[in-house]
């Protein structure tokens, strides 16, 4: 392999020499007969033949080069020493088989193969052994073929033209390789052969040669082919220049290179006629269910240069209709639409096959799509340009969903490109939108022969926001601005096409776009518009309830235009028809309403159509008529505030909300806010967000927790107030005694008491819906608990003060008697709710009192409550506990119970917490919820050491909080705190417990996290980091000795990314590391660690960067910090190390990268190596 540096520069001839004495080294290597076989061809070519001996000399010449072409690829895929593949069992050669074949006419003398006839009489053992051969035939041609493929490029694709090239040259020596009768002067001259060989030489360079050596040549060939021979004008190729690029072209990164930068478009044709457009890769099935679509690299080209060489490139597109390739299908629009329209057209036969093959691909950029039908409709292509617009907006049925349309473009792009695609349809516009409306209704059956509620849900057709993204919407949208436009325009016409599409929603955008017009025009423009509106208004649909809006807007226009009389006589015509009326009291009598409530239905319904009609159109457009009708109809029922709010429109809310403001309640004295609580009642109807209780309740809590002393010195609270306000005012003193302010004690300790003491019943009738108001004081009696448990926490004894703490202890141990409390509990699903035991113990009275009475206990044994409370704790931690909250509060309380009540714990941890032995489940989730809630400690460790060596051996925990799957990686951070602290020894029970017993991957989590840990510190001891550094050298020795243990090494990327341990500790162990754990990942985190460590450590940095950067990695995400901030580095570094043999290790590694993807990394090298210091 060459290396990265520069070399003197040589001679063409000197250059020529070099490259054949490399070529025929490196033949060697693959083996040695092929590499003097060549040269013997080569220095018989430069050699003078004696006379007469010119036709042997060139047999000998292409019966070398045969043989070196032929045996080539078998040398360098099966290594140096093969001769060929290893013998097949039970398989012989076509050449085999033809030794055979004179047997058969000794055997059947009386066959004759050459009767002319459709089908020849053949023996069966005749027929069995053409068979044979035949099938040899095909194995040996496809084998070789796949030889050759396989060793030309790296992609193994026989279609390459470098396939057909090599196969070529095989073909032309073997052609001369033999003794014939052809006369002397048709032998090849040595031009020719020399070219010939040439070629060969080519084809081995571009196999032998390192990435970046040969991306050079590619540069250089590129730089020719898009050389200009006068301003802005590219030469044409030669073939042979064509064929010589394509020769070059044999691996994806290289091919990409050359592709992507070639911009001369006199390459199309003569690369076409090369083959090289035919095969772009087929998508392809992947180990996850996924398919993995490669980019094809010249479809890069064809892009680049389909404006100036559009039929030539088009042509190519329309040869790869049963492509596949999701590149190809996105690339066909992004064509589609930058060249000229007379071409584009022609890709119609090609989208129709993919339109039934799996669609337009899913990378193609809808953009381009409605690029293309843009690009067909300017151009002068309009017939296929609206038939693809229609393909791709027109909305059709969901299979399988009666109600739903939906088109080819996701709704957002359906929006975002519809003004384009207007705009480009012009004058044909309304004519090509109006009926994807009207389909869209139809398939959303809002309209019927019996019914039409087209537009139901559009309360206006004016603007407004389409944030949904609504199909529907967005042809609303368009169908009126294409209608304002049309009659602006030409009037007729467009009257002509609403006429054929009477449906309400067209019918109101008609309304609507014909009152905008109106509006603008002056008044020699608009008698048509007069005639055509009036007309409209008389259609029945026109007065319908949902189209009151538009028909208002019509009838002022046509008023403003002193066309009052006419409005008379059509709003004399009223809301029904008598169709109308006669269904509707056909429909009412057979539900059974009598005539004259029939009829006097119909007249109310009339006189309110009527009443927002004329107040909606106001008094001063209206005819004298029209007036008196409008003071009758409000005399009648009163002036309309809002006569043009819509009947029907979609709204939302948010809730609950309060009769009162916070800042209102706030600054209410005392008195006054018990009677505003006591006082206020929800009205029985309403339809939205009107005000309730627990919106009220909710301000109170807020109310309360700023001044928890709002309620003043009011005491029987529970007997004056709703249970929801009960409930809100111990919420609020709650959070006001967290947050530091006074309560009243007296009042919060009454209260207390009195729902302590309160039965479940509310002698309060709840008011509103579910939700509104409590119904009783199952949620007042459990916030009780819950301050009762706030106030009982020993650290706030000082706080509280002895004459208020005992009676707080004596209202929880009264409240332990509320049996319905745990039946409550008990009874509650635990299958409908995900919840841990910890928190469900935070949404259930009776484990909120568990807690409580835990604080009691923990108070210690000389608070005067403590044997009450502890034969209490005692009692309820007996009941068979469904879920195990109470369990998973005792592991909460374990550090407040180790504090205060150490010699109780003492007494009663093996029968909470469990032992070495066997563990119950409810210990289980004690022990669990313990280790997750607190950070290591000592003597938690010493105590609890039992516990956690009989949960290792458990093969299911039950876990009380936290990561499910992670008690044991815990326990084993737990051991690790101990260790690297010093505080215990190599014979600990529990540290050989976990590492005999714990999985691999749950030791590798427990280091990995300790390490993690150190990220966030901003010190770590040194003594703490060298015990962690000592461990984790253990842990590698035990994998040395036990190989499937290996994944304990996988989160060493932490020691790394903490950035507590140095370069020199950790890059020797990170490769050791990628060693031992091939599948080690650095998930994103320790590249500009490796960059760094590079400038003092090259060769360390080089190797373990080398071992990350697996090969099979190629696609890897997770290295994508390695290539970007680390690969560079470390090889500039390398290469400044001026060690031969690491500078060689760096560009071995340089190349590979570059041939997986880094194609820039030669420049980013040399920058790096340019700079300063680099």
């Amino acid at each position: 392999m060459r290396q990265y540096e520069g070399k003197a520069e040589l001679s063409k001839a000197d250059e020529f020499v070099c490259s054949q004495r490399a070529i025929a080294e490196w033949l060697e290597e693959q083996r040695p007969e092929l590499g003097h076989t060549y040269r013997g061809a080569r220095e018989l070519l430069n050699a003078t033949p004696d006379p007469g001996q010119e036709r042997t000399r060139v047999l000998l010449i292409c019966h070398s080069m045969r043989e070196v072409i032929n045996r080539l690829p078998t040398a360098v895929m099966l290594g140096r020493g093969s001769i060929y593949h290893s013998a097949e069992a039970n398989h012989k050669t076509s050449s085999e088989l033809v030794r055979g074949l004179p047997s058969f006419r000794v055997d059947y003398p009386e066959m004759d193969l050459s009767l002319e006839v459709e089908n020849v009489p053949v023996p069966h053992g005749v027929a069995v052994a053409l068979n044979r051969l035949i099938d040899a035939a095909v194995h040996e041609n496809q084998r070789r073929l796949s030889d050759i493929a396989t060793f030309l490029t790296d992609d193994a694709n026989p279609k390459h033209p470098a396939v057909r090239d090599w196969r070529g040259l095989s073909e032309y020596f073997t052609r001369w390789a033999h003794l014939s009768d052809k006369p002397e002067q048709s032998i090849p001259t040595d031009q020719q052969l020399a070219a010939k060989i040439r070629i060969f030489e080519e084809h081995v360079d571009a196999i032998r040669l390192a990435f970046f050596e040969s991306k050079s040549v590619v540069e250089g060939l590129l730089a020719a082919a898009n050389a200009l021979i006068e301003e802005g004008q590219y030469s044409v190729p030669a073939r042979i220049d064509v064929e010589a690029a394509a020769r070059r072209l044999t691996s994806y990164q290289l091919r990409r290179l050359f592709y992507e930068g070639l911009k001369n478009p006199h390459w199309v044709k003569p690369l076409a006629d090369l083959g090289v457009f035919i095969d772009p890769p087929e998508p392809e099935p992947v180990g996850d269910g996924n398919i993995r679509d490669v980019f094809w690299p010249e479809v890069s080209y064809l892009t680049n240069v389909c404006t100036e060489v559009p039929g030539d490139v088009v042509d190519i597109l329309l040869s790869l209709e049963a492509s596949s390739n999701s590149w190809v299908r996105r690339a066909a629009f992004v064509i589609g639409s930058q060249v000229p329209a007379v071409e584009a057209v022609r890709l119609k036969p090609l989208l129709k096959v993919w339109a039934k093959s799996g669609g337009f691909g899913w990378r193609t950029d809808p953009r381009d799509m409605v690029a293309f039908a843009i690009n067909l409709l300017t151009g002068g292509q309009t017939k296929y340009g609206v038939s693809f617009a229609n393909l791709l907006f027109r909305p059709r049925e969901t299979p399988g969903d009666g109600r739903n349309s939906v088109v080819e473009l996701e709704n957002y792009w359906y929006v975002e490109e519809m003004p384009r695609l207007l705009e480009a349809l012009g004058d044909t516009a309304l004519k090509t939108v109006l009926p994807w409306l009207v389909e869209n209704e139809r398939i959303k059956k809002t309209v019927t022969d019996d019914f039409d509620h087209s537009g139901f849900a559009r309360s206006s057709v004016g603007q407004q926001l389409n944030e949904r993204h609504d199909i529907g919407d967005t042809l609303i949208d368009a169908v009126r601005a294409c209608a304002i436009t049309g009659f602006g325009s030409d009037a007729a016409s467009t009257w002509s096409l609403f006429s054929r599409k009477p449906i309400l929603i067209t019918e109101r955008i008609a309304m609507h776009s014909l009152a905008q017009v109106l509006g603008s025009l002056s008044d020699s423009e608009a008698p048509l518009l007069v005639e055509i509106g009036k007309e409209l208004l008389c259609r029945p649909k026109c007065r319908d309830e949902g189209a009151l809006l538009e028909f208002v807007a019509l009838a002022r226009a046509l008023a403003q235009r002193c066309e009052r009389e006419a409005l008379e006589r059509i709003v004399a015509q009223g809301h029904f028809t008598d169709e109308d009326r006669d269904r509707i009291r056909r429909n009412m009598a057979a539900s059974g309403e009598p005539l004259n409530e029939i009829e006097s239905s119909i007249e109310r319904w009339e006189d309110h159509w009527q009443h927002r009609v004329l107040s909606g159109i106001g008094r001063e457009l209206l005819s004298d008529g029209l007036v008196s009708e409008l003071d009758r109809l409000e005399t009648m029922h009163g002036v309309l505030e809002d006569p043009l709010r819509p009947s029907f429109q979609l709204t939302s809310w948010e809730g609950p909300n309060s009769p009162v403001e916070q800042a209102e309640m706030a600054a209410m004295s005392p008195s006054e806010l018990v009677a505003q609580l006591e006082s206020w009642h929800m009205t029985d109807e309403r339809f939205g967000p009107s005000p309730s209780h627990e919106g009220q309740s909710r301000v109170l809590v807020a109310v309360l927790t700023a001044n928890p002393r709002a309620l003043g010195e009011v005491t029987g609270l529970v007997r004056r107030l709703r249970p929801t306000y009960i409930r809100a005012a111990f919420s609020g003193w709650e959070a006001a005694f967290k947050a530091g302010l006074d309560l009243d004690w007296v009042v919060v300790i009454d209260a207390l008491a009195d729902a302590v003491k309160h039965g479940r019943e509310s002698s309060f009738p709840a008011e509103g819906r579910q939700y509104d108001d409590d119904a009783d004081f199952t949620s007042a009696k459990k916030a009780a608990v819950g301050l009762l448990e706030e106030l009982s926490k020993p650290k706030n004894a000082e706080t509280i003060g002895s004459e208020w703490l005992v009676p707080v202890a004596d209202l929880i141990v009264e409240v332990s008697g509320d049996e319905a409390a745990w039946t409550d509990y008990a009874r509650s699903d635990a299958s409908s709710s995900a919840m841990d035991p910890l928190t469900v113990s935070l949404n259930w009275q009776w484990p909120i009192l568990i807690r409580a009475l835990v604080n009691l206990v923990a108070h210690g044994s000389e608070a005067q409550w403590h044997e009450v409370a502890e034969s209490v704790l005692r009692r309820e931690l007996a009941r068979d506990d469904p879920r195990g909250a109470s369990h998973a509060v005792l592991g909460e309380g374990l550090g407040r119970l180790h504090d205060g009540a150490s010699e109780w714990l003492r007494e009663n941890l093996a029968l909470y917490f469990g032992s070495a032995g066997v563990l119950t489940r409810h210990q289980q989730i004690a022990l669990t919820t313990a280790i997750a809630m607190y950070h290591y400690h000592p003597a938690l460790y010493r105590l609890l050491s039992g516990s956690m060596i009989a949960a290792l051996q458990e093969h299911d925990i039950a876990v009380g909080w936290g990561d499910p799957g992670n008690p044991k990686g815990r326990i084993g951070q737990w051991v690790v705190q101990a260790i690297i602290r010093g505080h215990i020894s190599d014979d600990d029970e529990l540290r050989q417990a976990f590492y005999q017993i714990a999985a691999p991957e749950v030791r590798g989590d427990a280091i990995g996290h300790i390490a993690w840990s150190f990220m966030h510190a901003d010190v770590v001891d040194a003594s703490i980091r060298d015990r962690l550094g000592s461990l984790w050298d253990e842990r590698v020795r035990h994998v040395e000795f036990h190989p499937a243990h290996n994944a304990e090494l996988k989160d060493f990327y932490w020691f790394v990314r903490c950035g507590k341990f140095s370069a020199s500790w950790w890059l020797p162990r990170l490769t050791q590391a990628v060693q031992r754990y091939p599948e080690l990942s650095t998930h994103g985190m320790i590249g500009g660690q490796l960059a760094k460590a590079a400038s003092t450590m090259p060769a360390d940095a080089l190797a373990a960067l080398t071992a990350l950067l697996k090969p099979e990695d190629t696609e890897s995400l997770n290295n994508w910090d390695l290539r970007r901030e680390a690969l560079a580095p470390v090889i500039a570094s390398a290469l400044e190390s001026g060690d031969p043999q690491l500078g060689q290790e760096a560009m071995d590694l340089m190349n590979a990268m570059g041939a997986r993807g880094e194609i820039d990394l030669d420049r980013r090298v040399a920058e790096l190596r340019e700079k300063p210091g680099g």
